[in-house]
């Protein structure tokens, strides 16, 4: 079984290569592009995220959000996500394309990984923290 997901992994790349073989794309959007290959390799895709981290004041104890960060993170690496803050880049055109890209590519792989409803799944158990 373990052998037959590392073929499909590999199959699933090959065929997102294939497709993109294009015009050449912006230094940006290529590196986006190889990284989201170089992800699903090793079954980490990235979420994006903007801003500065929202800290509550009712809950600046440190202890409560380093729990509730612990148990979110899990929550995204049993669906093989991490959060990748971009930091404040709001109408950066061509990081927002290269997001784009990224999540073009990885958006199939992560729905054969997780199944049907995987977003609407992992959005429930994320709301509890």
């Amino acid at each position: 079984m373990r052998m037959f997901n590392g073929m499909k992994k590999v199959a699933f790349i090959i065929c997102v290569v294939f497709f993109n073989c294009k015009s050449p794309d912006s230094p940006l959007l290529a590196e986006y592009k190889n990284q989201a290959l170089h992800d699903i390799e090793v079954d980490s895709v990235k979420t994006f995220t903007y801003g500065l981290p929202f800290i509550s004041p009712i809950e600046a104890q440190r202890k409560i959000q380093e729990i509730r960060k612990h148990k979110r993170d899990s929550i995204y690496k049993k669906y093989g996500l991490f959060m990748k803050n971009q930091g404040c880049v709001i109408g950066d055109k061509k990081m927002d394309e290269a997001i784009s890209a990224y999540h073009k590519i990885t958006d199939s792989y992560l729905d054969n990984r997780n199944g049907k409803g995987w977003k609407e799944k992992m959005e429930k158990e994320l709301s509890k923290y």
